[in-house]
């Protein structure tokens, strides 16, 4: 490795170097005090006025916006104000539809009771009977359709200024205000309860009451939830509704209360006098005597859709606006804290930026030079890998050669010999049939040795169907099969074509095929094969269930003579010539494997352009015992 150049020197590559790696960096050279680097005293002084003014600029600019921000702090309890009295309105808003809903409910339901014919006829018994005979009056009130109505309270009919029967029994009710022009008014009975009374006008001068209880109006339409601090106050300002510690409140606003109820009562009062929507600020002071800032908004009963209510809201205006508060505080904080941090940050990056540009030029000249050699390694370990088949190739080429020389003989004069031989000599004949049956195997390796260095000539290629090349294959290595063994077809590059020899072609198929099934001979398995079309290529797949491949060996698997099978059972060929007729074909080869799961040849050959219409292929099992038939027939599997 290149040793470290002092700062300062000139760095360059050895001359002596191999091709391949970048022989000539660019010259490099650190100029010191007193040499052509130098700027010069008026080049240095513009410098340091220039970072004067940067750094004039940036305390201008700290100084602005801390101002800013602090001004902006001052305005964040004004503008969450604004935000939460909208947010109160559009509480009130719900609240209002929920008690017009309430009312036009019970309103309904009383005009419907009341307007029945039988409820008159039983008037005109109670008139004729020179208005002594109550009962059937009393009977039919007291079961009147609105006992299931939620705010429904009692029912009243009244005789000028008589209460004449009440469905409750109770006649001790006294009307507090006029009715309005909904029919609707306020009432209270004996114990102090207040009530909403809807009339009714009827014949003969008798008038019908629907009571309403004000509680339970209360609770179904704003809930039973202190922390909502919801009041309600009559259009007439006789009566406020308020919750305390859970329980409802029903009183007058004459009536004595605490001194943050009273001047909440009043506040309300006040913007139902002017009939105006209004918010204000109260200091309060809590149970424990800390101050506390309460915020009202009221929406008076004339701008309500409701019209028989206004409506207010109170709350804890600090609680409220604690959080937001000490979001803005920490923003203030943690905001100046990282201006400070950056504007320390960038003064160390301006110390180090010079004493960072030497290191950075020599770590980067560093990396093309890692780089390069990473590369240059690669390169060479791709020919000497190439140039060792080259060699085997050229070999074997030789070999094969002399040995058919040898061989062609030995099978010769062994088959004359045996059919010299005669009938009684049948223990020598079998002698001579071993030697002719060795015979013919050597010359099968020999011949795999000589597949292995052909290269194959482009004249001889012509248009192939991969699919059609599969079957027939399939149908050679059929006695080879072994009965535990399954084969799949998923064939779905159609009509695709391929440029090729055939007979190497097969050879690959048929060498892939026997090792598949040499992997599953023992615990059986299935062995799936398909093609498709992937972006021009056409995809060859032959996937086992077999015994699979760690990954030493998977690294060695085109190797020459290399194989994983007892002594005698393989040559170590079969990979090497299926690797070796891909690249002839301009093929690539890709396997995956896992030991105890199986293995996965990826065969993908260039597709003759233009033949990019074909069809969706089918899926089918074949079983051991069809196979044979089917492969006669030619069936797609």
């Amino acid at each position: 490795m290149e040793n470290q150049k002092e700062p300062g020197a000139v760095l360059k590559e050895n001359q002596d170097e191999k091709p391949g790696i970048i022989n000539e960096i660019p010259e490099i050279k650190i100029f010191g005090k007193g040499e052509g680097g130098d700027d010069g005293s008026e080049g240095r002084q513009i410098r340091r006025n220039l970072f004067m003014v940067a750094v004039a600029i940036a305390v201008i600019c700290i100084a602005v916006g801390v101002f800013k921000v602090w001004d902006a702090f001052r305005d964040f309890d004004s503008t969450i104000m604004e935000e939460k009295d909208k947010q109160f309105y559009s509480l009130i808003s719900s609240e209002d539809i929920n008690i017009e809903n309430a009312l036009t409910s019970f309103c309904r339901e009383a005009d419907t009771f009341f307007a029945r014919n039988q409820l008159e006829e039983l008037r005109r018994e109670w008139v004729e009977s020179g208005k002594s005979d109550t009962a059937g009056l009393r009977k039919y009130i007291e079961n009147n359709t609105m006992l299931s109505n939620p705010v429904y309270a009692d029912m009243l009919m009244v005789d000028g200024d008589k209460i004449v029967l009440s469905a409750s029994g109770n006649k001790a009710y006294s009307f507090r205000t006029e009715a309005d022009g909904r029919g609707l008014r306020i009432c209270s009975d004996g114990d102090g309860r207040y009530f909403m009374a809807y009339e009714v006008s009827g014949r003969g001068g008798v008038r019908y009451e629907a009571l309403l209880s004000l509680e339970q109006l209360y609770i179904n339409a704003i809930g039973n939830s202190p922390a909502r601090g919801v009041m309600l106050m009559d259009s007439t300002a006789a009566l406020v509704i308020n919750q305390r510690a859970g329980l409802i409140e029903i009183t007058s606003p004459a009536d004595e209360h605490d001194e943050s109820t009273a001047k909440l009562i009043s506040f309300m009062t006040d913007c139902q006098g002017s009939q105006e929507s209004h918010g204000m600020s109260f200091e309060f002071k809590r149970p424990d005597g800390n101050p506390y800032t309460a915020r009202m908004i009221v929406q008076p009963s004339g701008r309500t859709t409701n019209g028989e209510f206004a409506i207010g809201i109170a709350t804890d205006f600090d609680e409220a606006l604690k959080p937001s508060r000490n979001a803005a505080e920490k923003i203030l904080i943690y905001g100046g804290m990282s201006v400070a941090g950056v504007i320390v940050l960038l003064f160390m990056l301006l110390l180090m930026r010079r004493a960072n540009t030497v290191s950075n030029n020599e770590l980067e000249i560093l990396k093309k030079k890692n780089n390069a050699m990473a590369e240059l390694n690669q390169n060479m370990q791709a020919l000497a890998h190439h140039q060792r088949l080259e060699t085997i190739g050229t070999m074997t080429a030789s070999i094969a050669h002399d040995f058919n020389n040898l061989l062609t003989p030995i099978m010769g004069y062994s088959m004359m010999a045996a059919e010299m031989l005669p009938d009684d000599q049948a223990e020598i004949q079998d002698y001579m049939m071993e030697v002719y049956n060795a015979s013919v195997k050597a010359k099968d390796i020999v011949q795999r040795l000589a597949d292995l260095s052909k290269k194959g000539k482009e004249e001889s290629f012509k248009d192939l169907d991969p699919v059609e090349i599969i079957r027939s294959s399939l149908k050679v290595t059929l006695p080879a099969k072994p009965k535990n063994v399954e084969v799949r077809g998923r064939f779905s590059s159609g009509h695709a074509k391929i440029r090729g020899d055939q007979t190497q072609v097969s050879q690959l198929v048929i060498n892939i095929v026997l090792n598949a099934y040499d992997a599953m001979r023992e615990a059986g398995g299935t062995l799936t094969v398909s093609t498709r079309i992937e972006d021009g290529w056409v995809a060859l797949r032959f996937k086992d269930t077999g015994t699979g491949m760690d990954a030493e060996t998977l690294s060695r698997i085109f190797d020459p003579f290399y194989t994983t099978k007892e002594s005698g059972k393989g040559t170590g060929l079969g990979l090497a010539i299926v690797h070796q007729i891909c690249d002839t074909h301009g093929g690539k080869v890709y396997v995956d494997s896992e030991p105890g799961v199986g293995t996965e040849f990826r065969i993908n050959f260039p597709m003759i352009e233009g033949d990019e219409d074909f069809r969706k292929g089918t899926t089918k099992v074949i079983r051991s015992d069809e196979i044979r038939e089917r492969l006669d027939q030619q069936t797609e599997y």
